[in-house]
């Protein structure tokens, strides 16, 4: 009961931020062109900066751990590549196949993930954490770049290597953790002057997004939607989650390790999926419902996972 009350409490103020998000695009209180201005805003300029915050705040340039990182590189690898070649058959329109791939690979390891590691192991789970952020954010942007790039239905030029490296290096999300990387791992110091704005523009991103993505959710084109958000929910939260845990515990990972791992492979999907999908010429309407139903779905899929494996001794 302990790990469920966590779990809800973890993502009841998400709910709540969208569900204002929602309330207030019903009431006029917030246009449609206000929705996609903040959106563009969030994209390009709260989101990297909140990226920057965490990366430098908790990447040293240590990767004691080579195992736990390769280990979850891998997974996610795998979940890309399958979800690459299955997904296209499913799913006719070239966005929407972007959107649920990512649904489905992109985890909200950084926001939710951390605070529900930390709950189980302390410290422990917190400096594995941290040491992973460092390469998982990263990894979980560049590979976002690419599937929405080739996935982008507002593409005008034929895509090419050339075009797909130039959508990477500019991406502002990528500059933003390339920049906590470097800050972090040559430990440059910030004067408060100026640490003080970043930090308090970064903790505005995440319920912005939140609120933004409430404001776009519209339940009458999730009857359109419905089998594909439905679908990608099911394999984000447990599909996923279950077969990576099966092949962690077969592998030998136990307690502090498998808790850092199921933080990646069974949270809901990132908030940052639908800001990019809107941006990048994907289905953004369809990542804000997949978006939407994991997050209100996970507290009790995380919660099954946590009490199962506690109750067998493998966390």
């Amino acid at each position: 009961m302990e790990d469920f009350i966590f779990s809800i409490n973890a993502v009841a103020p998400l709910i709540i931020l969208i569900a204002a998000g929602y309330g207030a695009r019903q009431i006029n209180f917030v246009s449609d062109k206000f929705l996609s201005e903040a959106t563009r805003f969030v994209f390009k300029f709260l989101l990297p900066l909140m990226l920057f915050q965490n990366i430098r705040n908790t990447f040293q340039g240590e990767f004691v751990n080579t195992s736990l990182i390769f280990t979850a590189i891998v997974g996610i690898s795998l979940v890309i590549i399958l979800s690459f070649c299955i997904v296209p058959l499913f799913v006719k329109r070239s966005g929407q196949r972007g959107s649920m791939i990512q649904g489905i690979y992109r985890s909200n390891f950084l926001i939710y993930g951390m605070p529900l590691a930390t709950g189980m192991y302390g410290q422990d789970a917190a400096n594995s954490i941290a040491m992973l952020l460092g390469v998982i954010v990263p990894f979980y942007n560049v590979a976002a770049v690419i599937i929405l790039s080739i996935f982008s239905e507002t593409r005008i030029n034929r895509l090419s290597l050339a075009h797909l490296l130039w959508d990477v290096v500019r991406n502002p999300l990528i500059i933003g953790c390339v920049a906590g990387m470097l800050f972090g791992a040559l430990k440059i110091e910030i004067p408060l002057m100026l640490n003080k704005p970043i930090n308090d523009l970064s903790v505005a991103a995440s319920p912005l997004a939140l609120f933004l993505m409430g404001g776009d959710f519209k339940f009458k084109s999730l009857n359109n939607n419905l089998w594909k958000a439905l679908s990608a929910t099911a394999v984000r939260l447990i599909i996923v989650p279950l077969a990576a845990v099966m092949a962690f515990i077969f592998m030998g990972f136990r307690t502090v390790e498998l808790s850092v791992l199921l933080c990646i492979f069974a949270t809901p999907t990132a908030v940052s999926s639908y800001v990019m999908s809107v941006n990048m010429g994907c289905d953004g309407e369809l990542s804000g419902q997949i978006v939407v139903l994991t997050t209100a779905a996970s507290s009790l899929s995380i919660f099954l996972f946590v009490f199962v494996l506690r109750s067998i001794g493998f966390l």
